[in-house]
């Protein structure tokens, strides 16, 4: 479940470019950084992508097998600091696991941009309080 970092580092320039005009100041002034969690939520798999699907942007890539998705999640003020999730959905019955890959840039100032947006996800599905 995972794509190249180079994928990854394109998806979040793109976003970075559209968002603020500076996507190709990621290449050169900030890291990729990557945060793999896994979790388990008692709904269905088609209601926990469904509620998954109400914070974040989906992200088209042809190369995914039909149990993976990308969705694009702000996090920070505003929600500015692009993360790119790759989640991985596996149902049984009316159980889920949500398997996360979370990318983002972080510079000289670490934002802590994949954490945040793996919360967002937990609070989104109920496992977590609001933040």
């Amino acid at each position: 479940m995972k794509l190249s970092d180079e994928t990854y580092k394109k998806i979040i320039s793109e976003i970075m470019k559209q968002q603020h005009g500076t996507g190709k100041v990621f290449n050169f002034l900030v890291k990729l950084h990557q945060v793999e969690t896994e979790f388990t939520v008692d709904t269905p798999s088609e209601v926990t992508l469904d509620k998954i699907r109400e914070i974040t942007v989906p992200i088209d890539h042809h190369d995914l097998p039909d149990d993976e998705y990308l969705f694009y999640i702000g996090t920070g003020i505003k929600d500015l600091n692009p993360a790119v999730a790759h989640l991985k959905i596996t149902g049984d019955g009316d159980n889920t696991t949500v398997s996360v890959l979370s990318s983002a840039a972080e510079g000289l100032i670490r934002q802590k941009s994949n954490k945040k947006a793996i919360e967002k996800l937990k609070v989104q599905l109920g496992l977590l309080d609001e933040l």
